[in-house]
């Protein structure tokens, strides 16, 4: 027998395989439920279906509470295309990539990821169809500068970058993180629609959706 809960507000849930893995945004960690998906099915505006067994322990440790958040989450697009980036783009746009990485990069550091998801919190909502051709442009140009500024990071921060990077050019994207299991890994990329900018279809395939921020 089940019953409905829903993830508190800094908690997100996805099922891999027989297990469910946990992201706690406010504490900064993943963490896996071995087992756990014969027992509870989280869905993608922020609901849990949980057998009435265990539903007092996922609200003793934090995990759920039988509010609905205020909005529901949005439901995350399955990615189907990537952008390829343009190889020779406009001198122009290489300065204005070189300039907007330079202070991503002095926002990124040190701060803790819940403070990362929340920074284009505005833009939320807002991912729109773009001109491909430009948008390639944007990527080619990003992609071109990028490994000629300094502290170049892992896939969080070289993410978060790109989409600093594009909202100064007035385009919204959606940061989507990812994980997998056994072993574990977790990865994070950046889509407009069902298009992944800045990285490969099939590498963002491999992992499941956990977050969009």
């Amino acid at each position: 027998m089940t019953a409905d809960l829903w993830c508190h507000p800094n908690i997100y849930l996805t099922v891999v395989d027989e297990d469910v893995v946990v992201l706690d945004v406010a504490g900064d960690r993943y963490e896996c439920l071995l087992g756990a998906a014969s027992l509870l099915q989280p869905e993608a505006d922020g609901r849990i279906g949980a057998d009435v067994s265990i539903m007092d322990e996922l609200r003793t440790a934090g995990l759920a509470g039988d509010l609905a958040p205020n909005p529901v989450r949005r439901p995350i697009v399955p990615p189907t295309r990537e952008l390829m980036p343009a190889s020779r783009p406009p001198r122009s746009e290489m300065v204005r990539a070189a300039f907007a990485w330079i202070v991503a990069t002095l926002i990124f550091r040190g701060k803790p990821i819940s403070v990362l998801v929340d920074y284009h919190k505005a833009l939320r909502g807002r991912a729109e169809e773009q001109d491909e051709a430009w948008l390639a442009d944007l990527a080619g140009a990003a992609r071109r500068v990028r490994p000629w500024i300094p502290f170049e990071g892992e896939c969080l921060q070289r993410s978060f970058q790109l989409r600093c990077y594009l909202a100064s050019r007035g385009v919204a994207a959606d940061w989507i993180f990812g994980v997998r299991t056994w072993p574990f890994s977790a990865h994070c990329w950046l889509q407009i629609g069902d298009l992944v900018v800045g990285d490969r279809l099939e590498r963002v395939r491999r992992y499941a959706p956990i977050l969009r921020a």
